[in-house]
């Protein structure tokens, strides 16, 4: 994990200037509420457009759309659970390993991912926390090959906390 930088940070994951940003998403790639909302609303209808023609796609894939008018080049968009649908924490682990696969395949060097949940039926966060950084663990450990730069971007300060203490607990 020497080759790879993992930071937890306060901020809007859509104002990051990486290679990519994580969107956690549905089966039907529509780009609704939430985080997904804000990153139609701050990068334009292009980026719909492109979800549009992926989708569906399912559970435990990613799926890389340009990133429009926001500072990063590219979305990288997650697909967690089907429309309304559960999340599991093998739904999120297998969502962000296609993730973390596909920013190698596109060589990228800094990918920021936000709280993996879609609001609708959540994990508890300790879980979803554990399990993110479990992923980025064994990722960076085992494949990574290209990403030197992982920010986890949180704006509430109490999923800040619980965040930095999985990073602590599971990366040291």
């Amino acid at each position: 994990m020497e080759n790879v930088s993992i930071q937890v940070l306060k901020g809007d994951v859509t104002e990051r200037n990486t290679d990519a940003i994580v969107n956690p998403i549905n089966t039907m790639l529509i780009l609704g509420s939430g985080l997904s909302g804000a990153i139609k609303a701050k990068g334009g209808e292009e980026i719909a457009g492109e979800c549009s023609r992926h989708g569906p796609s399912p559970i435990g894939s990613a799926v890389l759309t340009t990133g429009g008018k926001l500072k990063t080049r590219h979305i990288i968009h997650a697909v967690l659970c089907e429309y309304d649908g559960r999340i599991t924490e093998q739904h999120l682990a297998d969502a962000l390993l296609a993730s973390l696969r596909l920013a190698n395949r596109m060589k990228l060097r800094s990918i920021a991912l936000p709280h993996m949940d879609l609001g609708i039926s959540p994990l508890p966060v300790e879980r979803s926390a554990r399990a993110l950084f479990s992923v980025i663990r064994d990722f960076a450990d085992r494949e990574n090959r290209t990403l030197e730069l992982i920010e986890v971007v949180l704006q509430d300060i109490e999923l800040l906390r619980v965040y930095k203490d999985a990073h602590h607990h599971i990366l040291g």
